[in-house]
């Protein structure tokens, strides 16, 4: 199933700038950070958007790749057993 969504993109930790629309393939909620290219994020500002909102650009309508999943940075840990206390 896919749906229309609406979603600013995201500037520092807001959403910023005017609404744009797109598919999504995922079920997502307002509020949700979705990736909208590779490192490109947005935050999901309407859901279960009229596709005849879309239907005047709808052959340029772009599709998310998804909720956006913050990765964690790597930690180092110190295996050396002599290190452990």
């Amino acid at each position: 199933m896919t749906n229309v969504i609406k979603l600013k993109f995201k500037r520092g930790e807001e959403a910023k700038g005017r609404e744009y629309t797109y598919y999504t393939s995922c079920p997502v909620e307002i509020g949700d950070i979705v990736e909208i290219d590779k490192g490109k994020l947005g935050i999901v500002t309407a859901i279960d958007v009229p596709e005849e909102e879309i239907l005047q650009f709808k052959e340029w309508a772009k599709t998310i790749i998804g909720k956006y999943i913050p990765q964690e940075e790597p930690k180092i840990v110190n295996s050396d057993p002599k290190n452990i206390i």
